[in-house]
């Protein structure tokens, strides 16, 4: 009877200790802030996409969960419709749906581009295609991922700088994931790309791709912004300091792989697909040191909208943005 009571003390005991251990870890899971984020896939998510991996997230206590989408506007969309929380994507997207009534700020930089050298987004065109310069590009097709997008301010700001009117080339909507295959099998003459797709179109010799201008506006003597976080305002207003915490654990993300080009090639390797050649070459579209953004920044880019006949009337950036970046 003793050896009884014995072992049904100890396994009343067990019982109690795993109840407490199981609510600890309930409680602590309980205690992370759930944090939805849509995204297109590009190289500037990789800071992201390897904290998330490492937990550095989960320890910082936000549940993030990671949504890919196939444009800017498909992230925009999943905000307004309530399906996201934050988003990631080029500021055009964002910029366009403050001008039409969903109200979003910008509240990270997490990328620019500079003259001459740091360009992170390409204009190309397939060797059938015989187009060679930007010149060649009269009554061409040619492809950008979404209308209203940063490709299409990038394909309209170059063709005007080069004397082209956006009537004279066919424009042709495409998502990054189907360019490729439409530059090779003549669908398409010539394509706005991004990393890691870039990538993979440049490897392929069926398309022979040549480069005919880089960068997102034809004149970068000072950075431009080229990534950023966006939220809607209520949501930035109840959750501010939430997303404060996922602006340093991104930051320090950042700053690890860029302290390390290993750990670079890894992460594009694991998270963009592109092969252990490709990574060799491969690097974070980061100019600035911070992540801030400001309303200067922003500008710029509205000018150009205007300036190409995007936008018909001239816009302030003064409610798009509300910097999170320490």
């Amino acid at each position: 009877m003793y050896i009884l009571n014995m072992f049904s003390k100890v396994a009343r005991s067990a019982c109690c200790v795993s109840v407490v251990l199981a609510a600890t870890v309930v409680g602590a899971h309980a205690a992370n802030v759930k944090v939805r984020f849509a995204y297109v896939l590009a190289d500037s998510m990789l800071p992201i996409m390897a904290a998330k991996k490492d937990g550095a997230y989960e320890k910082a206590g936000i549940d993030l969960e990671l949504t890919e989408v196939q444009g800017g506007p498909a992230v925009v969309a999943a905000i307004a419709a309530g399906e996201a929380d934050i988003g990631y994507a080029a500021p055009v997207p964002p910029i366009n749906a403050r001008l039409n009534g969903v109200n979003v700020k910008m509240i990270l930089a997490l990328a620019h581009e500079v003259d001459p050298d740091k360009k992170f987004q390409w204009l190309i065109a397939s060797k059938a295609s015989g187009v060679k310069t930007l010149a060649d590009l009269k009554g061409k097709k040619i492809s950008f991922n979404a209308n209203g997008g940063l490709c299409e301010l990038t394909w309209r700001d170059h063709l005007q700088k080069a004397g082209i009117s956006f009537d004279e080339v066919q424009p042709v909507v495409l998502p990054f994931t189907q360019q490729e295959a439409a530059l090779e099998q003549g669908g398409i003459d010539a394509a706005c790309t991004v990393n890691p797709f870039f990538a993979a179109i440049n490897a392929n010799a069926n398309i022979g791709a040549t480069v005919i201008a880089d960068g997102m506006l034809a004149d970068e003597k000072e950075p431009v912004i080229l990534d950023v976080i966006f939220a809607s305002d209520e949501y930035l207003a109840a959750n501010r300091e939430v997303l404060k915490k996922f602006a340093a654990v991104t930051d320090a993300a950042r700053k690890e792989l860029l302290s390390d080009p290993a750990k670079v090639e890894a992460a594009a390797v694991e998270f963009l697909g592109l092969t252990a050649e490709t990574a060799r070459t491969f690097k974070l579209p980061i100019v600035k040191p911070t992540m801030a953004i400001s309303t200067a920044d922003v500008q710029k880019l509205l000018d150009s909208m205007h300036k190409t006949g995007m936008l018909p009337e001239p816009v302030t950036a003064d409610k798009m943005v509300d910097n999170l970046a320490d």
